[in-house]
């Protein structure tokens, strides 16, 4: 079964993962900042001003933008940024000593004259986070020698070890009883959680996938999805190199965290090696950083053919 997700600032939450044409008459008629997070000392940068500044883009994507703001600052916003990546980097950073850019600010803005279908939202959002300085793996990984990448899959193991150490949640989703975020469901229109137990989790993918691909195959995939029982952790959901960023060797910061949550234990492993094409020795090092699940990474590989 599906639980609601209830939090503060459920409405921009929902709004920015999903069209809800029920919510718009209560919408404000013209667009608002609506903070989430605050740092102390800090002080909110508009949407005007942020534009006015000209800042350096360092990265586009589907709905996001990077961009540096000062020679310490980040921010990334845009129409499928969200709030819950900023939730999960203060949940981690307030729990462990995983190195997470620290947050700044984080906001929604709208709601915004827009067609929700082109868009997928009448709101932005924006998340203000610390420049870490160093070069992501998936550029570096490459000019490092053997013992070097030894030092930093050490490095690794022992943030994810922390990372595992949080105490068990009791259901899958992210921080706070909010919704999975992982691209699995992205295309869902069932339920996004979070859900109350695996056998919900699992369910829910089974149905996706069985509306998604069009054949009889519902009971091979319930049957290869329901075979093993995990334990629930906390989980990054995307440690790929990009998201590792290095510094002399050593990592200075693990990002990207808006798919993290708690999953079941297998999760970090078969997300690790969902788009591994295996051109490099970072596969096996990243062997000794999680614990194998193989047959959980055939299976989500299947699953993610239809659904991804």
């Amino acid at each position: 079964m599906c639980s609601s997700f209830k939090d503060t600032m459920t409405p921009i939450a929902v709004l920015q993962n999903a069209a809800m044409p029920e919510l718009y008459s209560s919408m404000p008629s013209s667009p608002q900042i609506n903070v989430l997070y605050l740092a102390p000392g800090q002080e909110i940068i508009s949407p005007e001003r942020l534009s006015a500044s000209n800042p350096e883009i360092l990265a586009t994507g589907a709905g996001t933008q990077l961009a540096k703001i000062s020679p310490s600052m980040l921010v990334k916003y845009g129409t499928h940024a969200s709030l819950i990546e900023a939730k999960n980097m203060l949940y981690v950073a307030e729990r462990t000593s995983i190195p997470v850019p620290r947050l700044f600010a984080a906001y929604a803005y709208g709601p915004l004259d827009r067609d929700v279908d082109d868009f997928g939202s009448v709101y932005d959002t924006y998340i203000f986070m610390e420049f870490i300085e160093g070069e992501d793996l998936g550029k570096s990984w490459a000019k490092y020698t053997s013992a070097e990448k030894h030092t930093i899959s050490t490095e690794l193991k022992t943030h994810i070890t922390e990372l595992r150490s949080l105490p068990a949640a009791s259901y899958i989703g992210s921080v706070h009883r909010g919704p999975v975020t992982d691209v699995i469901l992205e295309w869902s229109t069932l339920c996004k959680g979070p859900f109350e137990s695996e056998a919900d989790f699992n369910a829910t993918i089974v149905n996706t996938f069985v509306a998604n691909a069009k054949s009889q195959i519902g009971p091979y995939i319930r049957g290869m999805v329901d075979a093993h029982k995990h334990g629930i952790v906390f989980t990054h959901g995307d440690l790929r190199p990009d998201n590792v960023i290095v510094k002399n060797g050593h990592v200075t910061a693990i990002i990207d965290w808006e798919m993290a949550g708690w999953y079941p234990d297998y999760w970090e492993f078969v997300k690790a090696f969902h788009l591994e094409v295996f051109t490099s020795d970072w596969a096996t090092h990243i062997l000794g950083v999680l614990t194998p699940y193989y047959c959980e990474q055939l299976m989500h590989a299947k699953l993610m053919s239809v659904l991804w």
